[in-house]
């Protein structure tokens, strides 16, 4: 695999570069994606091949482990696009793997959330995803660095953000020890802090930080854009225990959260955090990440390249 990407290395961003090189539509089925393990992989072949377009070359199931070296694999032929059936990880994954290659990536909705898929869908349904893949064009796709790692929705940062690594052991069989585990992390949590400063501005001091790529409400699901965003929101918060994070999530729901005296939301392009304890615990995309003390989060307008089909409700 080394091999394989040395191959690609040094290319260009660029959406023409494959253009008319090989082969028309690849898609690609995370098998391990919440709602591809629902319907099935074996029906979402059915679906893509019933209602997708007429270039379309091959559709491949893989499973997480085998998913960035599926999408090299895929590159080579140098297809228009790739497509990839999953959730907000396997789509961030997807679009920072194909990006450097030149190749456009196609978010299609596989999981529970599916915000990059609604960045370029709307709120589309799969079907209708699927049937839209015939006519459309490259797009560029802004969103943010830190610690040398990107995200497209939304970066969450301190020490509640532990509480989203233990999702997954929630859901498997034996869910009652990450639920344990989950409770015993807790005292903790409450303690962490987290300093940040936008600009020349004072540094502030929360338990929380949620950064998102345009409005924190669409990050949150909460409403969608109708065009790229040129910044981030920025919003620290403290939430000391288990009823201030209810108290903070009701509001979130109803779009009232900035009203709330505990918040602190501005936009930035830029901005710089700080943890008190050794390490930043942060969610990247819904991805768990244990970064330095000290980073530094930067928005990019050009960040990721995916292919958006030529009628849609937003964002562009």
């Amino acid at each position: 695999m080394r091999a394989l990407e040395a191959t690609y290395a040094g290319r260009v961003n660029s959406p023409t570069e494959f253009a008319g090189a090989g082969e028309g539509l690849i898609v690609v089925i995370n098998a391990d994606a919440g709602r591809v393990r629902q319907l099935g992989p074996k029906a979402l072949r059915s679906l893509v091949r019933r209602d997708g377009p007429a270039d379309l070359s091959r559709v491949v199931t893989t499973d997480r482990h085998d998913l960035r070296q599926c999408l090299i694999e895929a590159a080579r032929s140098g297809p228009r696009a790739i497509a990839i059936i999953g959730g907000d990880g396997t789509a961030h994954g997807a679009i920072e793997t194909l990006t450097p290659l030149g190749v456009p990536a196609i978010p299609l909705p596989g999981g529970t959330m599916n915000r990059l898929a609604a960045r370029v869908f709307g709120r589309a349904k799969l079907e209708h995803c699927v049937a839209s893949l015939e006519a459309g064009q490259p797009q560029s796709l802004a969103g943010g660095k830190v610690a040398d790692r990107s995200f497209f929705v939304a970066a969450g940062f301190g020490g509640w953000m532990q509480v989203q690594s233990l999702r997954e052991r929630l859901r498997k069989p034996k869910s009652i020890a990450g639920l344990r585990a989950l409770l015993r992390m807790a005292p903790r949590q409450f303690a962490d802090r987290v300093s940040w400063t936008a600009g020349d501005a004072a540094a502030i001091s929360h338990s929380t930080l949620i950064v998102g790529v345009g409005r924190i409400d669409t990050a949150l699901g909460f409403g969608l854009e109708r065009h790229e965003p040129a910044l981030f929101e920025a919003a620290g918060a403290d939430i000391r225990d288990w009823g201030d994070l209810a108290w903070v999530t009701g509001a979130a729901v109803l779009r009232r959260w900035r009203r709330l005296k505990r918040v602190t939301a501005l936009s930035t392009r830029s901005l710089d955090i700080e943890s008190d304890h050794e390490g930043t615990p942060a969610l990247l995309d819904g991805e768990f990440h244990m970064l330095g003390r000290v980073n530094a989060v930067r928005f990019e307008r050009d960040l990721g390249l995916v292919w958006a089909p030529a009628r849609r409700p937003g964002p562009w």
